[in-house]
């Protein structure tokens, strides 16, 4: 009897431990075979060409998780650790905030720089293509504060907090090794001729302008609520 409670008790002490949202990630738009492996909680993205339709970046192999409800009132954590491998400084999208519009930057695109830097991608939408994108200054002229980030390989612990208010809206901290290094908000526009948001959703990987060789290694790769 001793027994049988301790293991129920270990059961449910793991059970708490758990996260309390786990997401169910897929490829984005098809990728080339071979340009993304998984191996439980570890991603390896590689080289492909861009699968999605419309747009100019020529390079994408991302995973994108289901639709979070606009009235969703709630903060989600997405963490992993990043080891990025290539000759080129060619910048790359490595997370967004989508809510699947076309043309414009999304709510939010975490961009890795040439330089090693972070910073915010954000734009608002009228919904007409490239033609009706206005730049999210709020987002865009966020300062980076983290570590010069290289591209042998070395490890960096990423992590992003993204708090929906449950209106459309959101706040998002990065850290990196442990250290908040970039941070900002995105509000709704107020303005009737932009396009609100109807959905939203995550996305992760390697999305660039240009096609160039690289392996991003994404290792416990997890997001929470």
């Amino acid at each position: 009897m001793r027994r049988m409670i301790v293991l129920i008790a270990t059961f449910l002490m793991l059970l708490l431990a758990l996260p309390s949202y786990a997401a169910s990630w897929r490829t984005s738009c098809g990728v080339d075979i071979g340009s993304i492996k998984r191996s439980g909680s570890t991603y390896i993205f590689r080289t492909s060409k861009n699968h999605c339709t419309g747009g100019i970046f020529n390079q994408r192999a991302e995973i994108t998780t289901p639709d979070i409800s606009i009235s969703s009132k709630r903060t989600y954590v997405f963490s992993t650790t990043l080891e990025m491998r290539s000759k080129s400084k060619e910048p790359f999208i490595v997370f967004q905030v989508q809510d699947g519009r076309y043309g414009c930057s999304p709510p939010l695109s975490v961009r890795w720089g040439s330089s090693g830097a972070l910073s915010f991608d954000s734009d608002y939408t009228k919904g007409k293509g490239m033609a009706g994108c206005v730049e999210n200054r709020g987002l865009r002229n966020a300062r980076y504060r983290g570590p010069s980030l290289k591209r042998d390989g070395t490890p960096y612990k990423f992590q992003a907090t993204v708090q929906f208010d449950g209106e459309g809206g959101f706040d998002v901290s990065i850290t990196v090794n442990g250290k908040k290094s970039i941070g900002g908000k995105y509000s709704p526009p107020e303005d009737r001729q932009f396009v609100r948001a109807k959905r939203y959703y995550f996305k992760h990987g390697v999305y660039s302008r240009r096609v160039f060789e690289y392996e991003l290694k994404s290792t416990g790769m997890g997001l929470s609520r």
